[in-house]
């Protein structure tokens, strides 16, 4: 009897390991004056904000298009909700905690929302952080 429970304690809690959580999901309107790229890098979207490589930047990994992704939430300006973030201080040097940022964007499924001629375009990325 001590076995069989002991199986099953073991078995179940290999079950709640195997469970993945569900990540949320964040709709940025792309804004290409705080947004760049590099053409030798295309797939790498860099923030104003960011500080850099040599001390460690946040920037977005492009992962997939998309054109017709059907969502009813609304857009957030990336800008503003970095800056009113907790991971911002205007009175630091490097005004921007690119790890942290990095650490807590890692856990939501991130689209950067374009809109041209009318027509919305949708790049699913991935936050990204890396020191050279």
């Amino acid at each position: 009897m001590k076995i069989f429970i002991l199986l099953v304690t073991f078995v179940l809690g290999i079950n709640s390991q195997a469970q993945e959580k569900v990540k949320d999901t964040l709709f940025f309107s792309y804004d290409s004056q705080y947004i760049n790229t590099h053409t030798e890098i295309p797939n790498h979207f860099y923030i104003e904000d960011g500080s850099g490589a040599t001390v460690g930047g946040f920037y977005f990994t492009g992962v997939q298009k998309m054109k017709n992704y059907k969502t009813k939430k609304r857009e957030i300006n990336l800008k503003e909700y970095i800056r009113s973030s907790k991971f911002y201080d205007e009175n630091r040097r490097l005004k921007l905690r690119d790890y942290e940022l990095w650490d807590y964007l890692k856990n939501y499924v991130i689209f950067l929302v374009k809109t041209e001629n009318g027509k919305k375009s949708y790049l699913q990325v991935e936050a990204s952080f890396e020191i050279e």
